[in-house]
């Protein structure tokens, strides 16, 4: 079995650069604090994505049959944890110098994809659908883990990045407290989809 890479990206990239959970707080965060201050934040992104990976490359080998517990678990947790992100979200200082407030913390971004259920199934279709010939090798399987984990950071930091411009180019604050509405109401959404799927 040999690894496709065209089938890969066109699994990875729409997945990943879809409005989810990272992109949405990450950009939010970042329209209220600016991407240096957001950093922190993706980076534990970044981290629990590694982390996730490795996780998921394992159950892909051996303990597949572990996954549906896991999940229906994690179902619940993850998508509490986005309905408080949601509610950080609404909570941001949309000031131009914001210098109080929510913070964009490290382990939040970790937590987050620690318990994402929908981060689960990615890696565990990445894993047992395209990775699975880096199963046997366990270079390989820390490289496409980093791999991975990069890629989310790149997204995530476009999204961080858009926010930033927003902020920057927006002046009103009307306008930008509805932008943040409706990345809270995405975050609310994303918590609900997690729950009914």
């Amino acid at each position: 079995m040999a690894f496709e890479f065209i089938p890969f990206l066109s699994f990875a990239l729409p997945t990943s650069f879809s409005p989810g959970p990272n992109n949405i707080s990450s950009m939010a965060f970042s329209m209220s604090r600016g991407y240096v201050k957001t950093l922190p934040y993706i980076l534990g992104i970044f981290s629990g994505t590694l982390v996730m990976m490795m996780v998921c490359a394992v159950l892909s080998y051996g303990l597949a049959s572990l996954v549906p517990k896991l999940t229906l678990y994690l179902k619940y947790i993850g998508a509490a944890y986005i309905f408080y992100l949601a509610y950080k979200t609404m909570k941001l200082n949309i000031g131009s110098k914001a210098k109080v407030g929510v913070q964009p913390r490290f382990y939040d971004g970790a937590i987050l994809q620690l318990v994402n259920p929908k981060a689960i199934f990615y890696g565990m279709t990445v894993y047992s659908t395209f990775f699975m010939v880096f199963l046997e090798n366990k270079l390989y399987l820390v490289l496409s883990a980093l791999g991975i984990a990069t890629f989310t950071f790149i997204v995530v930091s476009v999204w961080a990045l858009f926010g930033a411009i927003i902020n920057k180019y927006l002046h009103h604050k009307t306008i930008k407290r509805s932008f943040t509405l409706l990345m809270t109401a995405g975050l609310v959404y994303a918590a609900i989809d997690i729950l009914i799927s």
